[in-house]
Parts: C-alpha cells; structure tokens; sequence
C-alpha cells in the first residue's frame, strides 16, 4: 500500500511539473516583453555596435570598395553646388587620401639626472577627397552595394519586399487550399464550436503549438528582413503572420464535428510568437530558441494491433511521424547563457547552449489507450462502441519526460558567407543529438535514466 502512495504521489508530482513547464514559457515570455533593465542595455549595446560598425566602414576607402553605386550626392562643380540623385560610380568620384593635419606627442625618456632624450609619435589625420578636383562632395553620400542574393539588404529593397509578400501569399492560399481537400474533406463538417482539449496528448500538442509560431514568426520576419524591412516592422509582420497560419487552422477546426476551435492552441500559439517577438525586441537576438528533436517508436514491440492503432494514428512516412507522432517528438527550450554575459572580455562562447526538453511516451490516444478494433483512427465515441468491439491497452503506461541537455546555436557560429547564415537558421530547428538526463513519472521502472545520445 505504501509504494501505491508513494507512486501515486510522484506521478502527481511530475504531472505538476509537466503544468510548470508550460506556465514557465508564458513567464518567459512575459519577462523578455517587461524587462526594463535589459531593454536599456540591448539598446545602448546596439547603438555602440551601429557605431563602430559605421567607424569601421569610414575608414574604408570608397575607391577600393567594390560595385558601389552613387545614387545621391552634392558636388561644387565650377563654383556651383549641384545635387546628383542617380549618379553612376566613374573615374571622376575616385576618392584619394590625404594628411589632413597631424599631432606630435612627446614622448620623455630620461637616461640619469643630468641627460634625457625626447621622441616625438606622430599621429597623423587622413580624410578623402575626389581625385578629380572639380569633384568635391559638399554633402553626404547615398551609395546602394548590388547585394548577392542571399545577401539581406540594408534599405528597403521594394522588389524584394514584391517577391517576398507573393511567395508567402502563393503558400498560404495553397496551404489553405490542401487543408481543405487532402486533410478537412475526409470530415464531416459542422456549426462553428470551441472545445478543450488541454488534458489530451499530455500537452505535447500544446508545445508543439507554441514551437510552430515560434518559427514561423522567425522565419516570416528573416525573409522580410532580407528585403530590407526596418527592424520593427519585419517584427511585428512575423508575429502576425506566425498567428494568422495558425489561426486559420485553428477556424477550419472549429467547422469540423470531430474538432473545434481549441483556446488551449490558440494561447500557445500566442505564447510562441511572443517569445519571439520579447527576445527581437528586447535583444534583437534570439538567446532563447524553441528546437524539436524525433527518433521513431517500435511499435510492433507491443503487439500487432497496438501496431496497427500507431500505422493509422501516426503514418508510416517519416515526414508523418515527425509530424504527428507525439510519442516520437521532445521538444526544448535551449539557452545561451553567453549572450547573458554582459562583460565586453568575457569568452563565454555564446553558440553553446543549456537545453530543457519534455517529451512522452506510450500514447495511442488522445485521453486513454483505448479505442475500437472497427475503427482504428478512434473517429468513433467510445460510449457508443459495443464493449465487445474496445481494444484496452491501458498497460502501455502513459510517460512523461523531461530532460536536461547541452545543444548548439548554429546561427551564432562564425560563418560569414550569407547562404551558409541562411542554413545555419534551417539547421537551428533541430535539436542536436547530445546526452542527456531524463527524469520521468515511469510507475514500472527507474525514473532517473541517462541517454548517452539523445535524440
């Protein structure tokens, strides 16, 4: 009787920390959005980056730099000021450096009492001028680089921002289109309704919600910054867009009998593009990431009709198990705790990462295991289903697991090439395979386990 107790009381316990983990990411969320202190510092961090970032380019000569484009400047041409708005890059805006005045600073070295000798540094000041004389820039300088493509521009790039908004339109409106004729036609339809399914899949859909509008709000503001949008405003577009795609499935669910509109998704939905949308404008970094990481199930190990009840809950395709199978799926929140490091010598590598991640297991239903041999999808109500015709698995324990890792920021390694940026935010969705500790609510076996790689 004890050790029932004493199961009991720790499946409890885990069940809570399974409801902590997801009030945890709603702080987290919250905390970047309200946090002061640290918005100050990211800002005066930015404006010192933006600084000697610009120091770095003046001291550039524009005659060396490759394939700029004139497009605004103000000359004195024969005593007459003239202002240029598309003026190509020729041999008459060659710009030469020259001494523009120097400083000597002495430098005293003294031998004994009675001799010393004085050296002088010289510290010379250099500005550039056009070779040509007739040729002197009065004004400022407005040059646009032919940026490669995979290059972000650094002004609104307006054909960008065309094909963009296009690409993103086409996928939407085919998306849409395939819910409804691949995926909603098979269902009967219905009135527009809610319903609450928080308690189903041990709230592995509701992270699983959270982690799509997490990328999607990220990928949506990368694609709109590489056009050139102004910071803020690919932020906002991501967060809107991220909401908008999950939304729309959201509402198709809500016409569906079997389904409805789920609050529960929609608050993790929120929840995800939130924690995107705090870190961009707290940070302008992601310091906090969302990853995903699957390893398929052996379910024949159970039996052929547990088999049978997975092939058409989950699929048989790997694209199908990664995206359905919740038994294979852990997600993770995986930190940088170099980016917190607010000490400019620090050598912290801001790439390594701390990761959480919350995954289960033995799931072959929503609420329980236990569904109908006629009916292996479970579209049927139990409590209509002959007693005689119910498959009761309920002996296949229902597990939940959190673990603790180590992972990698892709994104924060040193590449320079643009393309090999663009892949590094790809590879930056999956969790990479480390060990890990796991500690579970397992009532027939250990609830401390170690995976020498965890996938």
């Amino acid at each position: 009787m004890n050790h029932y107790k004493l199961q009991i009381s720790i499946s409890t316990f885990l069940n809570s920390i399974a409801k902590l983990v997801l009030l945890a990411l709603l702080i987290c969320v919250s905390t970047t959005i309200f946090s002061q202190d640290l918005m100050a510092t990211s800002s005066s961090k930015k404006q010192k980056h933006k600084r000697c970032k610009r120091e770095k380019m003046d001291e550039t000569p524009l005659s060396k730099q490759p394939a700029y484009t004139i497009i605004k400047d103000s000359a004195v041409v024969n005593n007459t000021l003239q202002i240029h708005n598309d003026t190509l890059f020729n041999k008459n805006y060659v710009l030469k450096k020259i001494i523009t005045s120097y400083d000597l600073i002495p430098d005293t070295t003294f031998q004994n009492e009675y001799a010393y000798s004085v050296h002088n540094d010289t510290v010379f000041h250099y500005d550039y001028i056009a070779a040509d004389p007739a040729y002197n820039y009065t004004g400022k300088i407005k040059m646009a680089k032919p940026y490669p493509f995979f290059r972000p521009s650094e002004e609104l790039n307006k054909p960008r921002v065309a094909f963009v908004s296009t690409f993103i339109g086409g996928m939407y409106a085919a998306a849409n289109v395939w819910w409804s004729s691949a995926w909603y036609s098979k269902y009967d339809r219905g009135k527009f309704h809610t319903f609450n399914d928080w308690n189903e899949w041990q709230q592995m859909d509701k992270i699983a919600h959270a982690n799509n509008a997490y990328f999607e709000a990220r990928w949506h503001y990368d694609l709109f910054k590489w056009a050139g949008v102004k910071e803020k405003h690919a932020i906002w577009i991501g967060f809107l867009m991220a909401n908008l795609w999950q939304g729309s499935i959201e509402v198709n669910d809500g016409f569906q009998k079997k389904w409805g509109f789920s609050w529960g998704d929609m608050s993790m939905n929120l929840a995800g593009s939130l924690l995107f949308l705090g870190q961009q404008y707290l940070w302008h970094d992601q310091r906090i990431n969302m990853k995903i990481s699957a390893f398929p199930v052996n379910y024949s190990k159970y039996g052929d009709e547990v088999k049978a009840r997975a092939d058409k809950l989950y699929g048989t395709s790997i694209t199908e198990l990664i995206l359905k199978d919740y038994n294979a799926m852990t997600f993770w929140l995986s930190v940088s705790p170099g980016s917190f490091i607010r000490n400019p010598k620090s050598k912290f590598p801001k790439c390594i990462q701390v990761s959480f991640g919350m995954g289960a297991s033995g799931m072959l239903g929503g609420v329980k295991n236990v569904w109908s041999k006629n009916d292996l999808g479970g579209d049927q109500n139990l409590n209509n289903v002959n007693p005689a015709d119910l498959i009761d698995r309920t002996d296949i324990a229902r597990v939940r697991r959190f673990y603790l890792s180590m992972d990698l920021d892709w994104t924060k390694l040193p590449v320079k090439k643009h393309w090999a940026k663009g892949l590094m935010q790809v590879l930056n969705i999956i969790k990479l395979p480390f060990p890990a500790v796991e500690f579970n609510n397992n009532q027939h076996g250990s609830k401390v386990a170690w995976h020498w790689l965890k996938f």
